[in-house]
């Protein structure tokens, strides 16, 4: 009776948050950040003729000045919802919720096929509540489809050991490489873990494992070709750890033993108190700064796993232990959390740094979820305490989110360039307008084409023309 009526509370929370994601996604966050005026740009010029922002037509990737360039798997999708929704930031922001939301039912078919409906259904209420996911989905960034072709990778992966799930699963693993940096390491280290995980616990086909070998690899050639002929490596020689100005900066040579020490220090500012139970990541484009990456259900699962913890020590119902009869399933999901991890502990900047560590999110759902769904299966009454501390981690997040986070986050979001550009009404206007934010250009692209009515080609042009000018005049 008590797991019925939590379980309909579980499913209907679920919604409702859910449906919270798609609110006022045109006000919150006020502004637009520059990342997300790239996105939006580029995407126009995708649905208005296949070329990127630099008019370069049908590339791979979309080439970005400023930041990383913008991946096939999120922009070639997306053309579809452009022409739908159209391009603007708010739309966007719209298409990188939905993106979770596949991934949110990715999970569920994921947790499902692992250890059931029940259980699949905590899984997705701990994601619900995730101020992780919460914050950074409704930017209008690519990012969270990196571990959204992670989860239904392993959901084929799991679902049947057939050849061709396992080649679907190949090419998924090799989409989430393409989706977001990080995840081309994360990505290898996740499947080296996962093949250590399979070792033994199921009979497999060698059909099965030289399909997803295959596919995976010859997936990933153009990838490659991007890294070693094009400029996919350029935002990571920004901003590695092995930078020779950072590392000047720091007054080190890059002698073996600094770059461990570098990295070592980066890896644990991501495992700070600080960091994952109080205020989380430095930036408003992250976090509300108000709530670490853990959400309480995620805390309290911790708690749970200690008391299980604390059972073993004291022998007490030892063959019925949640924890010693999966113990192989929780350190594959704990051996994935920390490897997600180590793509940031190599950068410099902004740390620590909750999206580049996006990848360890959905094996930190999936441990949450176990942990509660284990203390239910041993406890039955504890069904309606998984609702409440569900509905409870939720609210407290959108609480956060609608009232302080709007007002405390207007700086990170060029919100006085909007408004600027919200009140141009005459081409002096907007000369003046190009003339006093000639450095931004993302920014005047945007507005070009989403205020003034231009092309992107004609936007393009005139930006290039100003540019042009001005450095002529030594002004730019």
């Amino acid at each position: 009776m008590f797991k019925k009526i939590a379980i309909c509370i579980i499913i209907l929370a679920v919604l409702i948050f859910n449906a919270l994601r798609f609110w006022k996604l045109d006000t919150i966050p006020y502004g637009y950040h520059v990342d997300e005026m790239g996105s939006a740009v580029t995407m126009e010029c995708f649905k208005e003729s296949g070329c990127d922002a630099e008019l370069t037509p049908h590339p791979l990737f979309g080439f970005m000045e400023y930041g990383q360039d913008k991946p096939p798997t999120w922009v070639y999708p997306g053309i579809g919802w452009a022409k739908i929704f159209g391009t603007t930031v708010p739309s966007l922001r719209g298409y990188s919720v939905f993106v979770l939301m596949i991934g949110f039912l990715g999970l569920f078919f994921l947790s499902k096929e692992l250890f059931g409906q029940s259980f699949a259904l905590v899984v997705v209420l701990a994601a619900t509540c995730s101020p992780w996911a919460w914050v950074v989905t409704r930017v209008a960034l690519e990012s969270y489809s990196a571990p959204l072709f992670a989860i239904w990778g392993l959901y084929f992966f799991w679902r049947s050991t057939r050849w061709w799930d396992w080649a679907l699963a190949g090419f998924l693993f090799a989409c989430a490489m393409y989706a977001y940096p990080p995840a081309r390491l994360q990505i290898p280290l996740m499947m080296a873990s996962l093949g250590f995980y399979e070792w033994g616990r199921r009979s497999i086909r060698l059909s099965s494992v030289v399909s997803l070998a295959s596919v995976f690899i010859v997936s990933l050639f153009p990838l490659v070709y991007g890294y070693k002929y094009g400029t996919l490596a350029r935002r990571f020689d920004d901003i590695s750890i092995f930078s020779s100005n950072y590392l000047h900066s720091l007054g080190k040579t890059g002698t073996p033993w600094e770059m461990i020490t570098v990295f070592v220090h980066n890896y644990l500012l991501h495992l700070s108190p600080d960091f994952l139970f109080f205020t989380g990541d430095p930036s408003y484009v992250h976090s509300t700064r108000h709530l670490g990456i853990f959400s309480v259900l995620d805390i309290l699962s911790l708690i749970i796993l200690a008391v299980f913890l604390v059972m073993i020590i004291q022998r007490r119902s030892w063959a019925d232990n949640p924890v010693v009869k999966n113990r192989r399933w929780l350190l594959f999901l704990a051996a994935n959390f920390f490897i997600g991890i180590i793509p940031s502990a190599l950068t410099n900047q902004e740390l620590p740094h909750a999206l580049r560590i996006c990848g360890s999110w959905p094996f930190m759902m999936l441990f949450t979820g176990f942990m509660w769904w284990s203390a239910a299966q041993c406890v039955s009454a504890l069904w309606p305490a998984i609702a409440l501390a569900g509905i409870l981690s939720a609210s407290v997040l959108t609480y956060q989110y609608f009232t302080l986070y709007p007002q405390e986050s207007r700086g990170m979001f060029d919100y006085w360039i909007k408004e600027k550009a919200e009140t141009l009404q005459t081409q002096e206007d907007w000369q003046q307008f190009l003339m006093y934010f000639h450095r931004q250009n993302y920014d005047c692209l945007y507005y070009l084409v989403h205020r003034y009515g231009l092309t992107c080609k004609q936007a393009h042009d005139l930006w290039w023309q100003l540019h042009d000018t001005l450095a002529k005049q030594g002004l730019f």
